[in-house]
């Protein structure tokens, strides 16, 4: 289930995205830019549905602040506002957004709009086998190969592992990956996540030498990448 923010400071209509958004997504919403971005350092979100005017900044204020962070720059952004000129449109996306939803809000096309960035984003495999170079993933049978040896996870540690890898170089938040794995509403302390990472980068040798970046994005959760692909920013571990 994705985990959507919804910034919007008119209550009927941050109701209405909620009670549209909701029955397939994880909906969280906030009535002013500066609470989600205080949000944004300890939860992730797949998607940000973001109007124009908010009353602390513009929403192509807030759309640049996401942008030029660190913690969720590259996360799908919709403005859902009831501006539609052409002017507004090239703004909107000159600003760093993805797409733009006029209001009044019609159902039917917002969620087309937010299932189609959604696929792009963090697209979710129907197929048995998964494949992130070097590591072979089969998830009915919830094994990790590598070469010719097969390695051994549990179930919690395969789930793991496989949001990591389909994340790869986005800073997930320890809930999101508690709620990924677990389930929402798990009763799971942050040390079990801890220990499941350590065992997991230990198992899969997720280490410089072997061509990955693995450990804690100080604060707010963890990090997976491909050694010299990007500039880590990662805490020692």
């Amino acid at each position: 289930m994705s985990r959507i923010a919804i910034v919007e400071d008119e209550a009927d209509a941050r109701d209405q995205l909620t009670e549209i958004l909701s029955p397939r997504h994880k909906v969280a919403a906030f009535a002013d830019g500066s609470s989600f971005l205080r949000a944004l350092h300890r939860d992730t979100f797949d998607l940000v549905c973001v109007d124009w005017a908010l009353p602390d900044m513009s929403g192509q204020d807030l759309v640049t602040r996401i942008r030029s962070g660190t913690l969720a720059k590259t996360v799908p952004i919709i403005f859902v506002t009831s501006r539609s000129g052409d002017d507004d449109l090239v703004t909107g996306l000159v600003s760093g957004a993805d797409d733009f939803v006029s209001k009044p809000i019609r159902a039917p096309i917002l969620t087309a709009r937010v299932e189609a960035l959604l696929r792009r984003s963090t697209p979710e495999s129907t197929e048995q086998i998964e494949t992130y170079e070097p590591f072979i993933f089969d998830r009915l049978r919830e094994t990790v190969t590598h070469g010719d040896e097969e390695h051994t996870l549990t179930s919690k540690e395969f789930a793991l592992a496989l949001t990591l890898f389909r994340n790869m170089h986005r800073p997930l938040a320890r809930i999101y990956l508690m709620e990924e794995v677990w389930g929402a509403g798990a009763n799971v302390s942050s040390r079990t996540l801890d220990t499941h990472i350590c065992r997991l980068k230990s198992k899969l040798g997720l280490n410089p030498q072997n061509g990955f970046n693995f450990g804690p994005v100080y604060g707010f959760g963890y990090r997976l990448e491909r050694a010299g692909e990007v500039e880590t920013g990662l805490s020692a571990a």
